[in-house]
Protein backbone atom coordinates (compact mmCIF):
# COMPACT_ATOMS: atom_id res chain seq x y z
CA UNK A 1 0.00 0.00 0.00
CA UNK A 2 1.32 3.44 -0.97
CA UNK A 3 2.29 5.61 2.00
CA UNK A 4 1.17 9.24 1.89
CA UNK A 5 3.83 11.76 2.88
CA UNK A 6 3.63 15.51 3.42
CA UNK A 7 6.77 17.63 3.31
CA UNK A 8 7.12 21.04 4.98
CA UNK A 9 10.05 23.06 3.64
CA UNK A 10 10.21 26.68 2.56
CA UNK A 11 12.48 25.87 -0.39
CA UNK A 12 10.66 24.64 -3.49
CA UNK A 13 13.83 23.02 -4.82
CA UNK A 14 14.03 20.78 -1.74
CA UNK A 15 10.38 19.75 -2.03
CA UNK A 16 10.85 19.02 -5.73
CA UNK A 17 14.06 17.09 -5.10
CA UNK A 18 12.42 14.81 -2.55
CA UNK A 19 9.47 14.34 -4.87
CA UNK A 20 11.83 13.16 -7.61
CA UNK A 21 13.60 10.77 -5.23
CA UNK A 22 10.37 9.17 -4.02
CA UNK A 23 8.78 9.04 -7.48
CA UNK A 24 11.13 6.13 -8.13
CA UNK A 25 9.61 4.07 -5.30
CA UNK A 26 6.36 2.10 -5.57
CA UNK A 27 5.42 2.47 -1.88
CA UNK A 28 6.31 6.08 -0.97
CA UNK A 29 4.59 9.15 -2.35
CA UNK A 30 4.58 12.85 -1.45
CA UNK A 31 0.94 13.87 -1.64
CA UNK A 32 1.14 17.16 0.25
CA UNK A 33 3.45 20.15 0.56
CA UNK A 34 3.69 23.09 2.96
CA UNK A 35 5.97 26.12 3.03
CA UNK A 36 5.92 26.60 6.80
CA UNK A 37 4.66 25.14 10.06
CA UNK A 38 1.33 26.93 10.01
CA UNK A 39 0.49 25.57 6.55
CA UNK A 40 1.55 22.10 7.63
CA UNK A 41 -0.67 22.06 10.71
CA UNK A 42 -3.60 23.35 8.67
CA UNK A 43 -3.20 20.60 6.09
CA UNK A 44 -2.90 17.93 8.77
CA UNK A 45 -6.33 18.93 10.07
CA UNK A 46 -7.86 18.51 6.59
CA UNK A 47 -6.08 15.49 5.11
CA UNK A 48 -4.73 12.15 6.29
CA UNK A 49 -1.00 11.51 5.95
CA UNK A 50 1.14 8.60 7.03
CA UNK A 51 4.34 10.58 7.63
CA UNK A 52 5.62 14.15 7.92
CA UNK A 53 8.98 15.35 6.64
CA UNK A 54 9.72 18.58 8.49
CA UNK A 55 12.47 21.07 7.71
CA UNK A 56 14.30 22.22 10.82
CA UNK A 57 14.49 25.89 9.82
CA UNK A 58 11.49 27.67 8.33
CA UNK A 59 9.98 31.13 8.66
CA UNK A 60 7.11 31.54 11.10
CA UNK A 61 6.31 28.98 13.78
CA UNK A 62 9.42 27.33 15.20
CA UNK A 63 10.05 23.75 14.09
CA UNK A 64 10.36 22.46 17.66
CA UNK A 65 6.95 23.92 18.49
CA UNK A 66 5.49 22.40 15.32
CA UNK A 67 6.93 19.00 16.21
CA UNK A 68 5.58 19.15 19.76
CA UNK A 69 2.12 20.22 18.56
CA UNK A 70 2.02 17.37 16.04
CA UNK A 71 2.92 14.81 18.70
CA UNK A 72 0.22 16.18 21.00
CA UNK A 73 -2.54 16.28 18.37
CA UNK A 74 -1.49 13.27 16.28
CA UNK A 75 0.74 11.18 18.58
CA UNK A 76 0.90 8.21 16.20
CA UNK A 77 1.98 10.29 13.19
CA UNK A 78 5.72 9.82 12.57
CA UNK A 79 7.78 12.96 11.95
CA UNK A 80 11.15 12.96 10.18
CA UNK A 81 13.30 16.06 10.62
CA UNK A 82 15.14 17.20 7.49
CA UNK A 83 18.09 19.52 8.10
CA UNK A 84 21.14 21.14 6.56
CA UNK A 85 22.68 21.11 10.02
CA UNK A 86 24.29 17.77 10.96
CA UNK A 87 24.91 18.98 14.52
CA UNK A 88 23.98 16.40 17.14
CA UNK A 89 22.71 19.05 19.55
CA UNK A 90 19.70 19.77 17.37
CA UNK A 91 19.23 16.12 16.49
CA UNK A 92 19.05 14.90 20.08
CA UNK A 93 16.56 17.59 21.08
CA UNK A 94 14.32 16.73 18.14
CA UNK A 95 14.55 12.99 18.76
CA UNK A 96 13.80 13.32 22.47
CA UNK A 97 10.74 15.42 21.62
CA UNK A 98 9.18 12.76 19.45
CA UNK A 99 10.86 12.86 16.03
CA UNK A 100 11.28 9.43 14.47
CA UNK A 101 14.43 10.33 12.55
CA UNK A 102 16.81 13.21 11.87
CA UNK A 103 18.14 13.28 8.31
CA UNK A 104 20.82 15.57 6.97
CA UNK A 105 19.97 17.00 3.54
CA UNK A 106 23.27 15.69 2.19
CA UNK A 107 22.18 12.10 2.82
CA UNK A 108 22.18 9.96 -0.32
CA UNK A 109 18.77 9.28 -1.92
CA UNK A 110 18.95 5.53 -1.38
CA UNK A 111 19.63 6.00 2.33
CA UNK A 112 16.77 8.51 2.66
CA UNK A 113 14.41 5.89 1.24
CA UNK A 114 15.77 3.25 3.62
CA UNK A 115 15.31 5.57 6.61
CA UNK A 116 11.73 6.40 5.64
CA UNK A 117 10.91 2.70 5.29
CA UNK A 118 12.47 2.05 8.70
CA UNK A 119 10.19 4.69 10.20
CA UNK A 120 7.15 3.28 8.39
CA UNK A 121 8.07 -0.06 9.94
CA UNK A 122 7.31 1.43 13.33
CA UNK A 123 10.91 2.04 14.33
CA UNK A 124 12.96 5.13 15.03
CA UNK A 125 16.13 5.78 13.09
CA UNK A 126 19.21 6.92 14.99
CA UNK A 127 22.48 7.69 13.27
CA UNK A 128 25.41 5.96 15.02
CA UNK A 129 26.52 9.20 16.68
CA UNK A 130 23.00 9.93 17.95
CA UNK A 131 22.75 6.44 19.43
CA UNK A 132 26.07 6.90 21.20
CA UNK A 133 25.11 10.27 22.65
CA UNK A 134 21.70 9.13 23.84
CA UNK A 135 23.19 6.03 25.43
CA UNK A 136 25.71 8.21 27.25
CA UNK A 137 22.90 10.50 28.46
CA UNK A 138 21.04 7.52 29.91
CA UNK A 139 24.12 6.02 31.59
CA UNK A 140 25.56 9.24 32.98
CA UNK A 141 22.32 11.06 33.75
CA UNK A 142 22.75 14.43 35.45
CA UNK A 143 26.54 14.36 35.13
CA UNK A 144 26.24 14.91 31.38
CA UNK A 145 24.38 18.18 31.87
CA UNK A 146 27.08 19.48 34.18
CA UNK A 147 29.70 19.41 31.42
CA UNK A 148 28.16 21.86 28.98
CA UNK A 149 25.97 24.76 30.17
CA UNK A 150 23.60 24.65 27.18
CA UNK A 151 22.45 21.15 28.14
CA UNK A 152 20.81 22.62 31.26
CA UNK A 153 18.46 24.74 29.16
CA UNK A 154 14.85 23.80 28.56
CA UNK A 155 13.77 23.32 24.94
CA UNK A 156 12.24 26.81 24.84
CA UNK A 157 15.33 28.35 26.42
CA UNK A 158 17.50 26.56 23.87
CA UNK A 159 15.38 28.00 21.06
CA UNK A 160 15.79 31.51 22.47
CA UNK A 161 19.50 30.95 23.08
CA UNK A 162 20.11 29.80 19.50
CA UNK A 163 18.24 32.77 18.03
CA UNK A 164 19.94 35.31 20.29
CA UNK A 165 23.33 33.84 19.49
CA UNK A 166 22.51 34.07 15.77
CA UNK A 167 21.91 37.80 16.10
CA UNK A 168 18.12 37.72 15.63
CA UNK A 169 16.42 40.80 17.07
CA UNK A 170 14.40 40.32 20.26
CA UNK A 171 11.21 41.58 18.64
CA UNK A 172 11.64 39.07 15.80
CA UNK A 173 12.31 36.25 18.26
CA UNK A 174 9.14 37.07 20.19
CA UNK A 175 7.14 37.07 16.95
CA UNK A 176 8.67 33.83 15.66
CA UNK A 177 8.12 31.96 18.93
CA UNK A 178 4.72 33.58 19.52
CA UNK A 179 5.62 34.83 22.99
CA UNK A 180 5.47 38.24 24.65
CA UNK A 181 8.50 40.47 25.06
CA UNK A 182 8.27 40.00 28.83
CA UNK A 183 8.32 36.22 28.46
CA UNK A 184 11.29 36.51 26.12
CA UNK A 185 13.09 38.70 28.65
CA UNK A 186 12.46 36.10 31.37
CA UNK A 187 13.86 33.34 29.15
CA UNK A 188 16.94 35.43 28.37
CA UNK A 189 17.52 36.10 32.07
CA UNK A 190 17.25 32.38 32.85
CA UNK A 191 19.67 31.56 30.04
CA UNK A 192 22.23 34.11 31.23
CA UNK A 193 21.97 32.82 34.78
CA UNK A 194 22.24 29.13 33.88
CA UNK A 195 25.17 29.71 31.53
CA UNK A 196 26.88 32.39 33.66
CA UNK A 197 26.97 34.92 30.81
CA UNK A 198 26.41 38.66 30.87
CA UNK A 199 26.05 39.57 27.19
CA UNK A 200 24.75 38.29 23.86
CA UNK A 201 28.28 38.38 22.47
CA UNK A 202 29.26 35.75 25.02
CA UNK A 203 26.30 33.63 23.91
CA UNK A 204 27.37 33.95 20.29
CA UNK A 205 30.98 33.07 21.02
CA UNK A 206 29.91 30.00 23.02
CA UNK A 207 27.44 28.90 20.32
CA UNK A 208 30.11 29.10 17.61
CA UNK A 209 32.68 27.25 19.73
CA UNK A 210 30.25 24.38 20.34
CA UNK A 211 28.91 24.16 16.80
CA UNK A 212 25.41 25.34 17.70
CA UNK A 213 25.57 28.07 15.05
CA UNK A 214 27.95 28.36 12.13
Amino acid sequence: MEKKIIIADDHAVVRTGLQMILDATPDLCITGEARNGEELLEQLTREHYDLVILDISMPGKDTMDVLIEIKVRWPELPVVIFSMNPDEIYAIRMLTNGASAYINKETKPRQIIEILRTVFGGKKYYAPLHTEIMATMVMEGPRTAQRLPHTTLTDREFQVFSLLASGVRKSDIATKLEISKNTLSNHRNNIMKKMSFTSNSELTRYAIQHGIIK
